[in-house]
């Protein structure tokens, strides 16, 4: 069988790693339009959870992953200049370049081709028997097939643009601070002993109080850098095409058409307050890898299978990150909350969570909690 796979990200390289170990006399070739060792970003995080997920399609890679990351075992929300602790919660942090290079030495190591600075025209399909999307949230081959996969793009309200910081924090930590009639909220943790990532998001309130709908990128990375400086312990945010704009929510009917399957952002985009992108799009990879390992040489029974199977928890997710999002364009009404409930509002708000749960999986908090609580009352 003859695969190839368009984008050399982590649900590309490593769906292709998966189908070519478990698969020798398969012909698997990836294509990048980049050069090697050019990413746009600077960290991703992924959790304990996310990572036992990778060892069940390779337990190598979860292995090689985890000994180069930075870990730690809470999270850190910061509401108002007061930050609440919360327990229970372990990840890890790398930068994308590192998990690139693991990732492309590991589907090499498969006997993987891997082409660079190679763009692919969305018709050119013909000659092998599938072809992966794993190109990004802008998939070409996705667009040019939208009507075949009922894709469905809506803008949504906040704003973001993707920074890194040269210092160090000690958990995921989210600040959250009002400004005008909105907020703003910063997403930030570090993949390195001294390296951050650091994602600002503004709603439309704190936007226009801003005046950032009339700066350019640079004057919005200014602001941004002064009106976060305690957070970023005075340090000068950095770009790497770090441009403000809206969230998007992608999302498909149908996964496949012809011979052509969607994985990772390609399929559905993921909300970064419910969880890693970056697990997301890998997790898709090894349900594909079992569909087709299942389908055998029936491609049509295999990609049914994969759409089955992994569709009703994509939609799951899909339902968390619209509460989520939500959540997130009215943040600026809760921040009026005291810490605690406002802390205990963001934790409950996609109905994933509940305080049953929160009593078994982070007792140090819930115990302050109940302390607060009672205390207030």
């Amino acid at each position: 069988m003859k695969i190839d796979v368009l984008g050399a990200g982590p649900a590309g390289l490593f769906f292709a790693a998966l189908i070519k170990r478990a698969n020798p006399n398969y012909v698997v070739r990836v294509f990048e339009q980049n050069a090697p060792d050019v990413t746009f970003g600077f960290g991703v995080v992924l959790s304990g959870r996310a990572l036992s997920f990778l060892s069940e399609g390779d337990p190598d890679i979860a292995s090689r992953i985890a000994p180069v990351g930075e870990t730690w075992t809470d999270q850190h929300i910061v509401h108002r200049g007061e930050t609440i602790v919360i327990d229970g919660a372990g990840f890890t942090g790398l930068g994308r370049v590192t998990m690139l290079s693991i990732l492309r030495d590991f589907a090499a190591s498969a006997g993987v081709d891997i082409h660079f600075n190679h763009r692919v025209a969305p018709d050119a399909h013909e000659d092998c028997d599938l072809l992966v999307a794993a190109d990004g949230a802008n998939s070409a081959f996705r667009d040019a097939h939208a009507a075949s996969f009922g894709t469905r793009v809506v803008d949504l309200l906040n704003y973001f643009a993707w920074y890194g910081v040269e210092t160090s924090y000690p958990s995921h930590t989210l600040t959250f601070q009002p400004h005008g009639a909105g907020a703003f909220c910063a997403h930030h943790y570090r993949y390195r002993p001294n390296m951050s990532t650091f994602v600002a998001e503004a709603d439309p309130g704190a936007w226009n109080a801003a005046g950032m709908h009339a700066m350019d990128n640079e004057e919005r990375r200014l602001f941004t850098q002064a009106f976060f400086a305690e957070a970023l312990h005075g340090k000068p945010l950095i770009s790497n095409r770090s441009f403000w704009r809206r969230w998007r929510l992608v999302t498909n009917d149908r996964w496949s058409h012809k011979n052509i399957v969607l994985i990772g952002d390609a399929l559905r985009t993921a909300h970064p307050s419910i969880g890693s992108g970056t697990r997301l799009a890998m997790e898709d990879s090894i349900a594909l890898w079992r569909a087709l390992r299942e389908g055998g040489r029936d491609l049509a029974s295999a990609l049914a299978r994969f759409e089955a199977e992994r569709k009703p928890i994509r939609e799951r997710l899909n339902n968390a990150a619209v509460a989520s999002i939500a959540w997130y364009e009215d943040m600026a009404a809760r921040m009026a909350m005291p810490s605690y409930d406002f802390v205990m509002d963001y934790l409950l708000r996609t109905g994933v969570m509940t305080p049953a749960r929160l009593e078994r999986d982070s007792p140090d908090f819930m115990r302050r909690y109940h302390a607060w609580k009672a205390g207030s009352a």
